[in-house]
This record gives structure tokens, C-alpha cells and sequence, in this order.
């Protein structure tokens, strides 16, 4: 995917995808937020503790939220 779009293309992407997930008042990933939008992504389906992982594997800084830079370096691992 990466080299279909290429460097810009491809962060122009992960930034739409995080703006579609993340909660408008915080600016980060909630999972209040996650749950809400995750019928965007086809993850509807997920169970609570399986979006909790999600969020969990990419936090970072522990604060129990994806900021933007946590999703891309999740969306690229």
C-alpha cells in the first residue's frame, strides 16, 4: 500500500483515518471514540476488550488514548 501511494500519500491517509476515529473535543483516539466510528473500518463487530487492546497496544505514553503519532506507529507495525 505504501508504495501505491507513496510517503505523502500514505500519511495523508493515516491522518484521515485517525481524524475519522478520534474524538472532536480531545483530539485523541478514546475508546468511547473507537467504539463510536469503528463500523467506519468494518470493526463493528469487535468485542469491547478486543478494541481495549487496540487501544492498549498503541499507548504509548499510557494516558489511555491514541494520540496521533501513537495510530500511525500503530497502523504501521
Amino acid at each position: 500500500m505504501a508504495e501505491k501511494l507513496g510517503g505523502e500519500g500514505l500519511i495523508g491517509e493515516l491522518c484521515n483515518g485517525f481524524s475519522l476515529l478520534m474524538d472532536l473535543d480531545k483530539g485523541v483516539i478514546t475508546f468511547d471514540s473507537l467504539k463510536n466510528n469503528s463500523a467506519l473500518l468494518g470493526l463493528q463487530d469487535l468485542a469491547d476488550g478486543d478494541l481495549l487492546s487496540m487501544l492498549k497496544e498503541g499507548d504509548f505514553d499510557g494516558d489511555g488514548a491514541l494520540n496521533q503519532m501513537e495510530f500511525c506507529v500503530l497502523m504501521l507495525d
